[in-house]
């Protein structure tokens, strides 16, 4: 009976910091929001516009300002992109501890159209830094 405690003890301990860990990372994952400008965006056709992504920590998490940082974006036909790839020289800083990025778009023709964009950065925490990938979309209207 002891041998069987034991080996139930060990496998308690190995299978723990397993367990720990997979708190922290769903702790990375609720350590800030992404935001994004209102939902439609509207330009003229021929005008340039810009599109807001921002990441918001909790007040307890930061975005690293030493890891890499980018946004990839793609859009459909009626939106042209100056700029496909945005990274850390185009992140500005936040008060809360965050990033933002303004997403530059021209109307091609008009029509709906979504912006989409693929956010990359580093949340720490005083117990992680911890890399996340999250996507987003935004609606726009080139009129």
């Amino acid at each position: 009976m002891r041998t069987v405690l034991s080996a139930f003890g060990v496998a308690f301990a190995v299978a723990l910091p397993g367990l720990a860990q997979g708190d922290v990372h769903a702790d990375a994952a609720k350590a800030y929001r992404i935001e994004t400008s209102q939902s439609p965006l509207k330009v003229k056709r021929g005008d340039k516009g810009q599109a807001k992504v921002t990441v918001v920590p909790r007040s307890d998490a930061h975005v690293s300002p030493d890891a890499p940082v980018s946004v990839t974006v793609s859009a459909g036909p009626a939106l042209e992109l100056p700029k496909q790839k945005l990274g850390r020289p185009d992140a500005k800083a936040t008060e809360a501890k965050g990033v933002e990025f303004e997403v530059p778009f021209v109307g091609k023709q008009t029509g709906k159209d979504e912006l989409h964009a693929q956010v990359v950065f580093f949340i720490c925490t005083e117990k992680l830094c911890e890399r996340q990938k999250r996507d987003v979309s935004l609606a726009v209207v080139v009129e």
